[in-house]
Protein backbone atom coordinates (compact mmCIF):
# COMPACT_ATOMS: atom_id res chain seq x y z
CA UNK A 1 0.00 0.00 0.00
CA UNK A 2 1.24 3.49 -0.78
CA UNK A 3 0.69 5.64 2.27
CA UNK A 4 3.02 8.59 1.56
CA UNK A 5 2.25 9.28 -2.09
CA UNK A 6 -1.53 8.83 -2.15
CA UNK A 7 -2.14 12.60 -1.88
CA UNK A 8 -0.11 13.30 -5.00
CA UNK A 9 -1.73 10.41 -6.88
CA UNK A 10 -5.25 11.56 -6.03
CA UNK A 11 -4.48 15.19 -6.89
CA UNK A 12 -2.88 14.39 -10.26
CA UNK A 13 -5.46 11.78 -11.30
CA UNK A 14 -8.30 14.10 -10.23
CA UNK A 15 -6.77 17.02 -12.16
CA UNK A 16 -6.32 14.96 -15.34
CA UNK A 17 -9.89 13.62 -15.22
CA UNK A 18 -11.34 17.10 -14.54
CA UNK A 19 -9.36 18.60 -17.46
CA UNK A 20 -10.58 15.76 -19.69
CA UNK A 21 -14.18 16.45 -18.64
CA UNK A 22 -13.82 20.19 -19.32
CA UNK A 23 -12.27 19.47 -22.74
CA UNK A 24 -15.16 17.14 -23.63
CA UNK A 25 -17.73 19.74 -22.58
CA UNK A 26 -16.01 22.70 -24.32
CA UNK A 27 -14.85 20.85 -27.44
CA UNK A 28 -18.06 18.84 -27.59
CA UNK A 29 -18.99 17.79 -31.12
CA UNK A 30 -15.93 19.26 -32.90
CA UNK A 31 -13.47 17.54 -30.57
CA UNK A 32 -15.36 14.25 -30.76
CA UNK A 33 -15.50 14.38 -34.56
CA UNK A 34 -11.75 15.09 -34.75
CA UNK A 35 -10.95 12.15 -32.46
CA UNK A 36 -13.18 9.78 -34.48
CA UNK A 37 -11.59 10.92 -37.76
CA UNK A 38 -8.14 10.44 -36.27
CA UNK A 39 -9.03 6.88 -35.21
CA UNK A 40 -10.39 6.07 -38.68
CA UNK A 41 -7.20 7.45 -40.27
CA UNK A 42 -5.11 5.39 -37.82
CA UNK A 43 -6.85 2.18 -38.94
CA UNK A 44 -6.21 3.08 -42.59
CA UNK A 45 -2.54 3.88 -41.92
CA UNK A 46 -2.08 0.69 -39.89
CA UNK A 47 -3.57 -1.44 -42.68
CA UNK A 48 -1.37 0.18 -45.35
CA UNK A 49 1.78 -0.31 -43.23
CA UNK A 50 0.87 -3.96 -42.57
CA UNK A 51 0.24 -4.57 -46.29
CA UNK A 52 3.46 -2.82 -47.29
CA UNK A 53 5.48 -4.93 -44.83
CA UNK A 54 4.03 -8.12 -46.30
CA UNK A 55 4.90 -7.02 -49.86
CA UNK A 56 8.38 -5.76 -48.93
CA UNK A 57 9.38 -8.83 -46.94
CA UNK A 58 7.96 -11.32 -49.43
CA UNK A 59 7.17 -14.96 -48.72
CA UNK A 60 9.36 -15.02 -45.62
CA UNK A 61 6.89 -13.01 -43.53
CA UNK A 62 3.69 -13.73 -45.49
CA UNK A 63 0.77 -15.48 -43.81
CA UNK A 64 -2.92 -15.47 -44.71
CA UNK A 65 -3.75 -14.22 -41.22
CA UNK A 66 -1.51 -11.14 -41.56
CA UNK A 67 -2.93 -10.40 -45.01
CA UNK A 68 -6.48 -10.71 -43.66
CA UNK A 69 -5.76 -8.29 -40.78
CA UNK A 70 -4.20 -5.73 -43.14
CA UNK A 71 -7.11 -5.85 -45.59
CA UNK A 72 -9.65 -5.80 -42.75
CA UNK A 73 -8.14 -2.59 -41.29
CA UNK A 74 -8.13 -0.89 -44.71
CA UNK A 75 -11.69 -1.96 -45.56
CA UNK A 76 -12.92 -0.88 -42.12
CA UNK A 77 -11.32 2.57 -42.51
CA UNK A 78 -12.74 3.03 -46.03
CA UNK A 79 -16.28 2.07 -44.93
CA UNK A 80 -16.09 4.40 -41.92
CA UNK A 81 -14.89 7.20 -44.21
CA UNK A 82 -17.66 6.61 -46.78
CA UNK A 83 -20.32 6.46 -44.05
CA UNK A 84 -19.10 8.94 -41.41
CA UNK A 85 -22.31 8.72 -39.37
CA UNK A 86 -21.46 5.14 -38.37
CA UNK A 87 -18.33 5.91 -36.29
CA UNK A 88 -19.94 9.07 -34.91
CA UNK A 89 -22.89 6.97 -33.67
CA UNK A 90 -20.82 4.36 -31.82
CA UNK A 91 -20.46 6.22 -28.49
CA UNK A 92 -24.14 7.32 -28.34
CA UNK A 93 -25.29 3.78 -29.17
CA UNK A 94 -23.05 2.25 -26.51
CA UNK A 95 -24.32 4.84 -24.02
CA UNK A 96 -27.92 4.02 -24.97
CA UNK A 97 -27.29 0.28 -24.54
CA UNK A 98 -25.74 0.94 -21.11
CA UNK A 99 -28.83 2.92 -20.07
CA UNK A 100 -31.19 0.23 -21.37
CA UNK A 101 -29.22 -2.44 -19.52
CA UNK A 102 -29.49 -0.47 -16.26
CA UNK A 103 -33.18 0.01 -16.88
CA UNK A 104 -33.67 -3.72 -17.41
CA UNK A 105 -31.76 -4.49 -14.20
CA UNK A 106 -33.83 -1.99 -12.22
CA UNK A 107 -37.03 -3.39 -13.73
CA UNK A 108 -36.18 -6.99 -12.82
CA UNK A 109 -35.12 -5.93 -9.33
CA UNK A 110 -38.35 -3.93 -8.85
CA UNK A 111 -40.47 -6.87 -10.07
CA UNK A 112 -39.05 -9.30 -7.51
CA UNK A 113 -39.21 -6.69 -4.75
CA UNK A 114 -42.89 -6.04 -5.48
CA UNK A 115 -43.49 -9.78 -5.71
CA UNK A 116 -42.10 -9.99 -2.16
CA UNK A 117 -44.28 -7.01 -1.13
CA UNK A 118 -41.34 -4.61 -0.91
CA UNK A 119 -42.56 -1.45 -2.59
CA UNK A 120 -39.52 0.61 -3.54
CA UNK A 121 -40.60 3.41 -5.85
CA UNK A 122 -37.04 4.56 -6.54
CA UNK A 123 -36.38 1.32 -8.44
CA UNK A 124 -39.46 1.91 -10.63
CA UNK A 125 -38.63 5.58 -11.27
CA UNK A 126 -35.04 4.79 -12.22
CA UNK A 127 -36.19 1.91 -14.45
CA UNK A 128 -38.57 4.20 -16.37
CA UNK A 129 -35.96 6.97 -16.62
CA UNK A 130 -33.21 4.67 -17.91
CA UNK A 131 -35.44 2.93 -20.46
CA UNK A 132 -37.04 6.10 -21.88
CA UNK A 133 -33.68 7.90 -22.11
CA UNK A 134 -31.98 4.81 -23.56
CA UNK A 135 -34.64 4.43 -26.27
CA UNK A 136 -34.36 8.14 -27.20
CA UNK A 137 -30.57 7.93 -27.52
CA UNK A 138 -30.69 4.58 -29.35
CA UNK A 139 -33.07 5.64 -32.14
CA UNK A 140 -31.57 9.12 -32.57
CA UNK A 141 -27.88 8.77 -31.63
CA UNK A 142 -26.53 11.73 -33.63
CA UNK A 143 -29.39 14.01 -32.62
CA UNK A 144 -28.53 13.52 -28.94
CA UNK A 145 -24.74 13.41 -29.38
CA UNK A 146 -24.07 16.89 -27.87
CA UNK A 147 -26.22 16.01 -24.83
CA UNK A 148 -24.41 12.68 -24.36
CA UNK A 149 -20.98 14.34 -24.63
CA UNK A 150 -22.04 16.92 -22.02
CA UNK A 151 -23.18 14.12 -19.69
CA UNK A 152 -19.86 12.30 -20.16
CA UNK A 153 -17.96 15.54 -19.52
CA UNK A 154 -19.91 16.25 -16.32
CA UNK A 155 -19.40 12.64 -15.18
CA UNK A 156 -15.62 12.95 -15.71
CA UNK A 157 -15.57 16.17 -13.67
CA UNK A 158 -17.53 14.50 -10.85
CA UNK A 159 -15.11 11.55 -10.82
CA UNK A 160 -12.17 13.97 -10.71
CA UNK A 161 -13.74 15.88 -7.83
CA UNK A 162 -14.31 12.53 -6.14
CA UNK A 163 -10.55 11.88 -6.37
CA UNK A 164 -9.88 15.24 -4.72
CA UNK A 165 -12.48 14.47 -2.06
CA UNK A 166 -10.31 11.52 -1.01
CA UNK A 167 -7.62 14.00 0.02
CA UNK A 168 -9.85 15.35 2.78
CA UNK A 169 -9.17 13.58 6.07
CA UNK A 170 -12.30 14.00 8.08
CA UNK A 171 -13.14 12.70 11.49
CA UNK A 172 -15.43 9.73 11.96
CA UNK A 173 -18.50 10.02 9.79
CA UNK A 174 -21.99 9.50 11.05
CA UNK A 175 -23.81 10.15 7.77
CA UNK A 176 -23.50 8.56 4.38
CA UNK A 177 -22.86 10.73 1.35
CA UNK A 178 -22.82 10.26 -2.41
CA UNK A 179 -19.92 8.19 -3.72
CA UNK A 180 -19.09 8.95 -7.36
CA UNK A 181 -17.57 5.78 -8.79
CA UNK A 182 -16.49 4.26 -12.06
CA UNK A 183 -19.06 2.70 -14.42
CA UNK A 184 -20.26 -0.70 -13.22
CA UNK A 185 -18.57 -2.69 -15.98
CA UNK A 186 -15.18 -1.23 -14.94
CA UNK A 187 -15.78 -1.63 -11.20
CA UNK A 188 -16.63 -5.30 -11.72
CA UNK A 189 -13.09 -5.93 -12.98
CA UNK A 190 -11.32 -4.39 -9.96
CA UNK A 191 -11.27 -7.57 -7.80
CA UNK A 192 -9.60 -9.55 -10.61
CA UNK A 193 -7.05 -6.79 -11.15
CA UNK A 194 -6.28 -6.78 -7.42
CA UNK A 195 -5.88 -10.58 -7.46
CA UNK A 196 -3.32 -10.29 -10.26
CA UNK A 197 -1.42 -7.65 -8.29
CA UNK A 198 -1.42 -9.84 -5.17
CA UNK A 199 -0.26 -12.91 -7.11
CA UNK A 200 2.48 -10.87 -8.78
CA UNK A 201 3.64 -9.64 -5.38
CA UNK A 202 3.76 -13.14 -3.87
CA UNK A 203 5.45 -14.66 -6.93
CA UNK A 204 8.17 -11.98 -7.02
CA UNK A 205 9.13 -12.21 -3.34
CA UNK A 206 12.49 -13.64 -2.39
CA UNK A 207 11.97 -16.73 -0.22
CA UNK A 208 14.33 -15.26 2.39
CA UNK A 209 12.27 -12.09 2.68
CA UNK A 210 9.16 -12.14 4.85
CA UNK A 211 5.96 -11.60 2.90
CA UNK A 212 3.78 -8.74 4.11
CA UNK A 213 0.26 -10.14 4.25
CA UNK A 214 -1.15 -7.90 6.98
CA UNK A 215 -0.99 -4.14 7.44
CA UNK A 216 -2.34 -2.29 10.45
CA UNK A 217 -2.64 1.41 11.15
CA UNK A 218 -3.61 0.89 14.78
CA UNK A 219 -2.60 -1.76 17.29
CA UNK A 220 -6.10 -2.98 18.01
CA UNK A 221 -8.50 -5.64 16.80
CA UNK A 222 -11.14 -4.40 14.34
CA UNK A 223 -14.77 -4.32 15.42
CA UNK A 224 -16.04 -5.37 11.99
CA UNK A 225 -14.31 -6.96 9.00
CA UNK A 226 -15.33 -6.76 5.35
CA UNK A 227 -14.09 -9.52 3.06
CA UNK A 228 -13.77 -9.21 -0.71
CA UNK A 229 -13.39 -12.64 -2.36
CA UNK A 230 -11.87 -13.20 -5.78
CA UNK A 231 -10.69 -16.25 -7.73
CA UNK A 232 -9.06 -16.64 -11.16
CA UNK A 233 -11.93 -18.55 -12.77
CA UNK A 234 -15.70 -18.36 -13.27
CA UNK A 235 -18.06 -15.87 -11.63
CA UNK A 236 -15.64 -15.57 -8.72
CA UNK A 237 -13.45 -13.37 -10.92
CA UNK A 238 -16.01 -10.60 -10.36
CA UNK A 239 -15.80 -11.01 -6.60
CA UNK A 240 -17.99 -11.80 -3.61
CA UNK A 241 -18.43 -9.90 -0.37
CA UNK A 242 -19.31 -10.83 3.19
CA UNK A 243 -18.64 -9.56 6.70
CA UNK A 244 -17.51 -10.73 10.13
CA UNK A 245 -19.08 -9.12 13.19
CA UNK A 246 -19.28 -10.16 16.85
CA UNK A 247 -17.29 -13.29 15.99
CA UNK A 248 -19.70 -14.44 13.24
CA UNK A 249 -19.10 -14.64 9.50
CA UNK A 250 -22.29 -13.48 7.77
CA UNK A 251 -22.82 -14.11 4.07
CA UNK A 252 -25.69 -13.88 1.60
CA UNK A 253 -26.08 -15.26 -1.91
CA UNK A 254 -27.92 -17.54 -4.30
CA UNK A 255 -26.53 -20.72 -2.81
CA UNK A 256 -29.51 -22.97 -3.57
CA UNK A 257 -28.96 -24.10 -7.16
CA UNK A 258 -32.28 -25.94 -7.26
CA UNK A 259 -34.05 -22.56 -7.11
CA UNK A 260 -32.15 -20.95 -10.00
CA UNK A 261 -34.08 -19.35 -12.87
CA UNK A 262 -33.76 -16.54 -15.44
CA UNK A 263 -30.44 -17.87 -16.81
CA UNK A 264 -29.23 -18.66 -13.26
CA UNK A 265 -29.33 -14.94 -12.34
CA UNK A 266 -32.25 -15.31 -9.90
CA UNK A 267 -32.85 -17.73 -7.04
CA UNK A 268 -33.85 -18.04 -3.41
CA UNK A 269 -31.87 -15.77 -1.12
CA UNK A 270 -29.74 -17.79 1.31
CA UNK A 271 -28.06 -16.41 4.43
CA UNK A 272 -25.54 -18.32 6.53
CA UNK A 273 -23.50 -17.73 9.67
CA UNK A 274 -20.37 -19.58 10.68
CA UNK A 275 -16.95 -19.03 12.28
CA UNK A 276 -14.19 -17.07 10.56
CA UNK A 277 -11.61 -19.74 11.46
CA UNK A 278 -13.56 -22.42 9.59
CA UNK A 279 -14.96 -20.36 6.73
CA UNK A 280 -11.86 -18.66 5.30
CA UNK A 281 -9.77 -21.88 4.97
CA UNK A 282 -12.83 -23.49 3.35
CA UNK A 283 -13.05 -20.69 0.75
CA UNK A 284 -9.35 -20.92 -0.01
CA UNK A 285 -9.31 -24.71 -0.36
CA UNK A 286 -12.70 -25.29 -1.99
CA UNK A 287 -12.76 -22.41 -4.49
CA UNK A 288 -9.10 -21.40 -4.82
CA UNK A 289 -10.05 -17.97 -3.56
CA UNK A 290 -8.00 -15.07 -2.31
CA UNK A 291 -9.75 -12.93 0.30
CA UNK A 292 -8.84 -9.33 1.11
CA UNK A 293 -10.06 -8.48 4.59
CA UNK A 294 -10.51 -4.87 5.73
CA UNK A 295 -10.91 -4.19 9.44
CA UNK A 296 -13.07 -1.30 10.63
CA UNK A 297 -13.00 0.50 13.98
CA UNK A 298 -16.50 1.35 15.23
CA UNK A 299 -17.92 3.35 18.09
CA UNK A 300 -20.25 1.68 20.57
CA UNK A 301 -23.23 3.38 18.91
CA UNK A 302 -22.15 2.17 15.46
CA UNK A 303 -21.76 -1.38 16.75
CA UNK A 304 -25.23 -1.24 18.24
CA UNK A 305 -26.63 0.08 14.93
CA UNK A 306 -25.04 -2.85 13.07
CA UNK A 307 -26.48 -5.38 15.54
CA UNK A 308 -29.95 -3.88 15.16
CA UNK A 309 -29.76 -4.08 11.37
CA UNK A 310 -28.64 -7.73 11.44
CA UNK A 311 -31.53 -8.59 13.76
CA UNK A 312 -33.93 -6.61 11.58
CA UNK A 313 -32.90 -8.59 8.48
CA UNK A 314 -33.02 -11.93 10.29
CA UNK A 315 -36.56 -11.39 11.56
CA UNK A 316 -37.80 -12.52 8.13
CA UNK A 317 -35.45 -15.55 8.02
CA UNK A 318 -36.08 -19.17 8.90
CA UNK A 319 -33.72 -22.12 9.31
CA UNK A 320 -33.13 -24.04 6.08
CA UNK A 321 -31.45 -27.42 5.68
CA UNK A 322 -29.38 -28.21 2.58
CA UNK A 323 -29.28 -31.77 1.24
CA UNK A 324 -26.09 -32.68 3.13
CA UNK A 325 -27.66 -31.68 6.45
CA UNK A 326 -30.71 -33.85 5.76
CA UNK A 327 -28.50 -36.77 4.71
CA UNK A 328 -26.38 -36.38 7.83
CA UNK A 329 -29.46 -36.56 10.03
CA UNK A 330 -30.60 -39.71 8.23
CA UNK A 331 -27.12 -41.24 8.52
CA UNK A 332 -26.28 -41.78 4.84
CA UNK A 333 -23.92 -39.09 3.57
CA UNK A 334 -22.98 -39.23 -0.10
CA UNK A 335 -19.54 -38.61 -1.60
CA UNK A 336 -18.36 -34.97 -1.70
CA UNK A 337 -18.61 -34.83 -5.49
CA UNK A 338 -22.36 -35.43 -5.23
CA UNK A 339 -22.95 -32.27 -3.20
CA UNK A 340 -23.24 -28.59 -4.10
CA UNK A 341 -21.21 -25.72 -2.59
CA UNK A 342 -23.71 -25.00 0.18
CA UNK A 343 -23.66 -28.67 1.25
CA UNK A 344 -19.87 -28.72 1.48
CA UNK A 345 -19.96 -25.43 3.36
CA UNK A 346 -22.28 -26.98 5.95
CA UNK A 347 -20.17 -30.14 6.29
CA UNK A 348 -16.85 -28.29 6.61
CA UNK A 349 -17.87 -25.27 8.70
CA UNK A 350 -21.05 -26.38 10.53
CA UNK A 351 -22.77 -23.24 9.25
CA UNK A 352 -26.24 -22.19 10.34
CA UNK A 353 -28.21 -21.60 7.15
CA UNK A 354 -31.35 -19.55 6.55
CA UNK A 355 -33.81 -18.65 3.83
CA UNK A 356 -36.33 -15.82 3.91
CA UNK A 357 -40.09 -16.05 4.16
CA UNK A 358 -40.47 -12.34 3.30
CA UNK A 359 -38.48 -9.14 2.89
CA UNK A 360 -36.25 -7.63 0.22
CA UNK A 361 -33.72 -10.47 0.42
CA UNK A 362 -36.19 -13.30 -0.11
CA UNK A 363 -35.20 -13.40 -3.78
CA UNK A 364 -31.54 -13.22 -4.79
CA UNK A 365 -30.77 -11.31 -8.01
CA UNK A 366 -27.16 -11.24 -9.13
CA UNK A 367 -27.42 -7.63 -10.38
CA UNK A 368 -29.84 -6.38 -7.73
CA UNK A 369 -30.33 -7.89 -4.28
CA UNK A 370 -26.90 -9.54 -4.21
CA UNK A 371 -24.11 -10.22 -1.72
CA UNK A 372 -22.74 -6.68 -1.92
CA UNK A 373 -26.04 -4.91 -1.40
CA UNK A 374 -26.79 -7.24 1.53
CA UNK A 375 -23.45 -6.49 3.20
CA UNK A 376 -23.86 -2.78 2.43
CA UNK A 377 -27.24 -2.82 4.13
CA UNK A 378 -25.50 -3.91 7.34
CA UNK A 379 -22.17 -2.11 7.03
CA UNK A 380 -23.93 1.11 6.06
CA UNK A 381 -25.18 1.40 9.63
CA UNK A 382 -21.57 2.04 10.67
CA UNK A 383 -21.45 5.20 8.55
CA UNK A 384 -19.40 4.00 5.56
CA UNK A 385 -19.31 6.50 2.71
CA UNK A 386 -20.30 4.14 -0.10
CA UNK A 387 -23.78 5.30 -1.10
CA UNK A 388 -24.10 5.47 -4.90
CA UNK A 389 -26.59 7.70 -6.67
CA UNK A 390 -27.74 5.04 -9.12
CA UNK A 391 -26.59 1.81 -10.69
CA UNK A 392 -25.32 -1.50 -9.42
CA UNK A 393 -23.11 -1.89 -6.35
CA UNK A 394 -20.45 -4.54 -6.99
CA UNK A 395 -17.68 -6.01 -4.82
CA UNK A 396 -15.38 -3.82 -6.93
CA UNK A 397 -17.24 -0.71 -5.69
CA UNK A 398 -16.43 -1.62 -2.11
CA UNK A 399 -12.88 -2.75 -2.88
CA UNK A 400 -12.06 0.61 -4.47
CA UNK A 401 -13.59 2.50 -1.55
CA UNK A 402 -11.91 0.40 1.17
CA UNK A 403 -8.46 0.61 -0.45
CA UNK A 404 -8.78 4.40 -0.58
CA UNK A 405 -9.98 4.63 3.02
CA UNK A 406 -7.17 2.42 4.30
CA UNK A 407 -4.62 4.74 2.69
CA UNK A 408 -5.87 7.59 4.91
CA UNK A 409 -4.61 8.05 8.45
CA UNK A 410 -7.83 9.11 10.12
CA UNK A 411 -10.36 6.77 8.51
CA UNK A 412 -12.32 3.98 10.17
CA UNK A 413 -10.55 1.33 8.05
CA UNK A 414 -7.59 0.33 10.23
CA UNK A 415 -6.29 -2.97 8.78
CA UNK A 416 -5.85 -4.89 5.54
CA UNK A 417 -5.13 -8.63 5.46
CA UNK A 418 -4.58 -11.01 2.55
CA UNK A 419 -5.92 -14.53 3.02
CA UNK A 420 -4.75 -17.15 0.51
CA UNK A 421 -2.97 -20.48 0.29
CA UNK A 422 0.38 -18.92 1.25
CA UNK A 423 -0.88 -16.97 4.28
CA UNK A 424 -3.68 -19.04 5.85
CA UNK A 425 -1.33 -20.89 8.21
CA UNK A 426 0.20 -17.60 9.42
CA UNK A 427 -3.13 -15.85 9.89
CA UNK A 428 -4.66 -18.68 11.91
CA UNK A 429 -1.55 -19.89 13.74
Amino acid sequence: MQKDSYKTNYFISGLIIIILGIMIMIGSLNLYTSIVNLLVFSFLLLGIVQLWNLIARGQKEFTKEKLFHAILNIVFAVIMNLFPNIPLSIVPLLFAIYLLFNGLVKGISAYFLWKNKQYKWDEIILCIFFIITGIMFFFSPLGHLPTILSIIGIYCILIGLGEWKKLIRSKKKTKRSIYISLPTFLEALLPLRTLKQINRYFNNQNTEKEIVYQEQKENMLPDLEIFIHVAPHGYNRLGHMDICFDGNMISYGGYDKTSYRVFDCVGDGVLFETSKEAYIPFCITQSNKTLIGFGLRLTEQQKENVRKEINHIKKDAYLWEPMAQKDQKEGHLKERKDYEYIDLLYLDTNATIYKFKAGEFKTFFVLGRNCTLFADKIVGKSGTDILKMVGIITPGTYLDYLENEFSKKNSMVISRTIYNEQTKEKVFH
